[in-house]
């Protein structure tokens, strides 16, 4: 037998967890502590928190190295002081993109809520993750799944906090019918936990920066800028174009691991794609999807013996990652449309993604097989072909065409009004000039950089038709 004292002793080291890194709690607290400043929303014209955005990126910059040096620096390799920097500059992005035209006290609980992860969910996650993370992601095996949840957990609580402040009328919630209440927490924590996975994903670019937009892009799909998250639409017709959905895909995900396409795990998961897909987003993002399939395939194909012969091919099969690094956003935006009964919102979401991830394929892969000059973005020096991140005048001109397509597939159908067109259309295009810059900026991996291009070109999207 196992001394009783011995067993107290491992549960007790267990509780307590590793020791941080030096440096790493002050870092940690000062990060959640910001997060304090969302506090003033409430008194702010949405102008008026731009501008102390801008003076607090200014204050970072240029007086608080003079003030603290790098006192707040952790002992960890992969710490900068980048962050530091990043974190006005995603505040006051998450001001723009979700404040009510309106402005008062109710117009920024959206911005509130994504300050909220920022703070909150970021802090939470790298505590426990250090602590208590022995569980690592499949995707990230410097990440852990006890990281997750704390970021979830942090970011659903501290998010939730603020956006309460900022809009006093959803404290009565918790006095309303159940099933109300229910969704509203249901709609949190889905954004948060959104916005945990993106998080844990090596794509290059500081983590502070795409989870927060994300988390708070799926929260405004789910509230509508409202605070009202619609019934779900159960119905005789809904279950048989599911069932359908299930039929089709199937003989499809059967010809598919006949051919040898894609790994098996693959195969299932482009089967629950296609069947989401058409189950909760309608046939015409269905539709969307197979766009982006067939135009990609068909670009992958082209001039693949000079490829081969090039060395550019990649010819390894695909699996459940590369599946889901182009189609996670599709999945998600079709569920969310399905949930809110058609907001525009979702719809984008599913169409942006997609022009994005066909305009990265469409560069890459016509670029290799007909761009006879590469060059390296932003000073366009000459690469030899095949380089990350490098463009050619073909795949340049292919991937512009491919996300006009898949935008104008959108708006042809009726998924997206025609205020989407020139939006969606020059996101997915931009998404995929940025995707370049990636692999230079941090860690990452291929399906990483492929899904923060998808929800760079989601945010986007957004942005330019707030703009426009």
């Amino acid at each position: 037998m196992v001394p009783e004292r011995a067993v107290s002793g491992r549960l007790l080291r267990a509780v307590a967890g590793r020791p941080l890194p030096s440096g790493e709690l002050p870092r940690k607290a000062v990060h959640l502590s910001m997060g304090g400043f969302a506090l003033a929303l409430r008194w702010l014209t949405w102008q008026q928190a731009v501008l102390c955005a801008l003076a607090a990126f200014a204050f970072n910059l240029l007086v608080l190295p003079a003030l603290l040096g790098h006192r707040l620096r952790s002992e960890r390799d992969d710490v900068s002081d980048r962050g530091v920097l990043l974190y006005p500059l995603v505040v006051l992005a998450l001001i723009v993109l979700f404040h009510r035209p309106d402005g008062g006290g109710d117009g920024m609980y959206l911005a509130a809520f994504g300050w909220g992860l920022l703070a909150g969910g970021d802090a939470v996650a790298g505590l426990v993750g250090m602590k208590w993370g022995r569980h690592p992601l499949p995707w990230n095996p410097r990440k852990t799944w006890e990281g997750l949840a704390g970021y979830t957990a942090g970011g659903a609580l501290v998010g939730t906090a603020l956006m309460v402040w900022n809009a006093p009328g959803l404290v009565h919630l918790a006095s309303r019918p159940a099933p109300l209440w229910a969704l509203h927490a249901t709609a949190v924590l889905l954004a948060a936990g959104t916005a945990a996975v993106l998080e844990g994903v090596p794509h290059g670019l500081d983590d502070n920066v795409l989870p927060p937009l994300l988390g708070t892009y799926v929260l405004f799909t789910l509230h509508a800028l409202h605070g009202g998250v619609a019934a779900l639409p159960l119905s005789a017709v809904f279950v048989k174009t599911l069932a359908l959905a299930a039929v089709v895909n199937g003989v499809i995900a059967g010809a598919a691991l006949a051919v040898r396409l894609l790994e098996p795990a693959g195969v299932a998961a482009a089967w629950v794609l296609g069947v989401a897909t058409w189950g909760f987003g309608t046939w015409r993002a269905y539709l969307l999807l197979w766009v982006f399939l067939a135009v990609g395939t068909v670009a992958t194909r082209l001039r693949r013996a000079h490829k081969r012969a090039a060395g550019l091919e990649d010819e390894a099969r695909r699996g459940v990652r590369h599946v889901l690094a182009n189609g996670l956003l599709c999945l998600l935006g079709s569920l969310l449309y399905w949930l809110t009964g058609g907001a525009s919102a979702a719809a984008v979401m599913v169409a942006a993604g997609l022009a994005a991830a066909l305009a990265d394929t469409m560069g890459s892969e016509v670029g290799k097989a007909l761009g006879r000059r590469a060059y390296s973005l932003p000073w366009l020096r000459r690469v030899p072909p095949g380089t990350d991140g490098a463009v050619s005048v073909p795949g340049t001109a292919a991937a512009l065409a491919g996300a006009a397509l898949v935008a104008a597939t959108a708006v042809g159908t009726g998924y997206l009004g025609r205020s989407w067109l020139l939006p969606v259309a020059a996101a997915g295009f931009l998404a995929m000039l940025a995707e370049g810059f990636l692999p230079r900026l941090g860690d990452h991996s291929n399906e990483g950089t492929n899904l923060a291009n998808t929800v760079i070109g989601v945010i986007l999207a957004y942005a330019l038709w707030r703009l426009l």
